[in-house]
C-alpha cells in the first residue's frame, strides 16, 4: 500500500489521499484476494490433564500403502497403534471401541478434520458415550501435536518393522 500511495502522490494530491487509498484497497475484492494469507496465530498450549484418559489425541497416517491409527493419552503419553486396511469411520469406531473396552471412555478426544472424524456416525458414537470431540483447526496440524509427533515416530518404527519382515 505504501508504494501505491507514493505512486499516486507523484501524479496527484489532495488532503485525504492516503486515507482514500487505504479505504479503497481495504474494500477492493481483487486487492484482498491477492494478499498473502495471514500467518497463523500463536499456538495456545493444551492444559495439562490431571489424570489418565482425560484427553486423548488420535490421528491417521499412511506410508507406503500401510494405514495406521495412532491414539495418544495426553497425560501418560501411552500410545495405541492399529494397522488398518482402510481409514473409514466404521474402522475408526471399531478400533476406538476396542481401546475403550480395555481402558474406559475418555472425557475428550482430539482429532483433525479428516472425513472419518467429521462423519455424522463418528459424532453420534462419541456423543452416545459422553466424549467431548475437539477438532483442531484446518491446516494447523501442530495443534494436535501429541498425536502428530507420535505419528512421525510410529511411521518410522513401523516402516522399519515392515521392511524388516
Amino acid at each position: 500500500m505504501t508504494r501505491m500511495k507514493m505512486l499516486a502522490r507523484s501524479f496527484v494530491w489532495w488532503p485525504t489521499l492516503d486515507g482514500d487509498i487505504e479505504t479503497r484497497v481495504r474494500h477492493c475484492k481483487v486487492c484482498q484476494s491477492v494478499l498473502p494469507a495471514k500467518p497463523p496465530g500463536p499456538l495456545q498450549p493444551w492444559a495439562y490433564p490431571s489424570r489418565v484418559w482425560q484427553r486423548i489425541h488420535v490421528d491417521y497416517a499412511t506410508k507406503e500403502g500401510v494405514n495406521f491409527l495412532v491414539l495418544v493419552d495426553a497425560f501418560s503419553k501411552w500410545i495405541e497403534v492399529f494397522v488398518v486396511s482402510s481409514t473409514t469411520t466404521e474402522k475408526t469406531v471399531r478400533c476406538l471401541s476396542s481401546v475403550f473396552a480395555a481402558y474406559g471412555y475418555p472425557e475428550e478426544l482430539v482429532s483433525d478434520n479428516g472425513p472419518q472424524f467429521t462423519a455424522e456416525d463418528f459424532g453420534v458414537y462419541l456423543q452416545r458415550h459422553g466424549i467431548k470431540h475437539t477438532r483442531i483447526p484446518p491446516y494447523h496440524a501442530a495443534s494436535n501435536g501429541a498425536a502428530e509427533r507420535l505419528v512421525q515416530t510410529t511411521k518410522t518404527t513401523l516402516l522399519k518393522q515392515v521392511r524388516h519382515d
